[in-house]
């Protein structure tokens, strides 16, 4: 059994699982594509530190997608250039909460057994058990869909290349700065600029 101290989310993480310990403290199993790890860390610390590895906060990211209208239990977009987006299976403040990575969720339907238990097929046919309903399961993965493809929507307008935007050429212009602390453009300002 590998067991870390900490842990940092990568494209290859699966899920986040609480997990005690023989001696009772509580970490996470962490499920990768390769296999399965040892973490000291609850779930919900490995998501905010890794948020932090990625040059944001758990917070901040919780508020903006909060912003964009995921109010209830939102996705956690961990990293966007990574295409890493978490999703908690119930409330970040369980302890119980497991955290799923979007991409690695292929399928999902209901126990034969149980109604309110959910087998979530992940990446190289990785089966999870959750103890929850199949419909707000559902509904936090659509979310979670619909969360990434709003984003991608938002940024790939600004991710062409410069050489595909067709730009009108304009002269140099020199801002100055005025005594009332506001900026201006000096017109014909590079006349004397060069000089």
């Amino acid at each position: 059994m590998e067991l870390l101290q900490n842990y940092i989310i990568r494209p290859v993480t699966m899920a986040l699982l609480p997990y005690e310990f023989a001696d009772g403290t509580l970490g996470t199993m962490v499920i990768e594509e390769s296999g399965e790890l040892y973490v000291k860390q609850m779930p919900k610390k490995i998501i905010d530190e890794s948020c932090g590895y990625y040059g944001s906060t758990y917070h901040g990211r919780k508020k903006g997608a909060m912003a964009m209208g995921y109010k209830s239990m939102p996705p956690i977009c961990v990293c966007s250039e990574l295409g890493i987006f978490f999703l908690p299976s119930m409330t970040e403040k369980s302890e119980n909460c497991v955290w799923l990575a979007h991409s690695h969720i292929r399928q999902w339907m209901e126990s034969g057994k149980k109604s309110d238990t959910v087998y979530v097929y992940l990446t190289h046919k990785q089966k999870i058990e959750l103890p929850m309903s199949l419909r707000p399961f559902s509904g936090r993965v659509m979310k979670a869909t619909q969360y990434r493809y709003q984003l991608r929507e938002r940024i790939s307008p600004y991710q062409m290349l410069d050489t595909d935007i067709p730009r009108k050429k304009k002269e140099p212009r020199k801002i100055i700065f005025n005594e009332r602390g506001t900026f201006f453009i000096q017109p014909d300002a590079f006349e004397d600029a060069e000089a």
